[in-house]
């Protein structure tokens, strides 16, 4: 099975302006490749040495109330005179509520492999071990619950 998976910068978190443009090109990737995607924030290694983060790396990763990011684009006077616009992106960007990250460093293992089980529960592998797991222990039922909607 395929995936997508979106490679981004983590220096684009230490700027809000370009954090926006980032999470929409994430959302329109998604909504216009059918396929399971996985955002990636690479570099995480380096990512101190791009700047100082205004939030903690779970705002940027989870994707969290991103009204915070347009009051803190609106302390630069460039941004000011676009506050509503960035309002508006960012409505789009909570409206859909698909967009999140998942942290990589090419040097770290662990981070690897979080990045292979996100792409793993993306592509429904982990449903699929779920499933046998569920054959296995649990009793199977000899109707389906629409059969039994329909008997009641």
């Amino acid at each position: 099975q395929l995936a997508a998976v979106h490679l981004v910068d983590s220096h684009y978190c230490t700027d809000p302006g370009k954090f926006i443009s980032v999470l929409c090109t994430s959302l329109s990737t998604m909504l216009h490749v059918e396929l399971p995607h996985v955002n990636v924030l690479s570099k995480m290694d380096l990512i101190e040495q791009y700047g100082k983060l205004a939030f903690n790396l779970d705002y940027y990763t989870e994707v969290l109330d991103l009204s915070y990011l347009v009051d803190h684009l609106a302390s630069d006077p460039f941004f000011r005179n676009y506050r509503r616009l960035n309002t508006k992106l960012v409505e789009v960007i909570e409206d859909y509520s698909l967009v999140s990250f998942v942290p990589l460093n090419v040097q770290d293992k662990e981070s690897m492999r979080q990045v292979m089980q996100a792409v793993d529960k993306a592509n429904g592998y982990c449903v699929i071990s779920t499933l046998a797991v569920q054959e296995k222990y649990v009793q199977s039922r000899d109707k389906t619950v629409e059969e039994e909607v329909m008997d009641m």
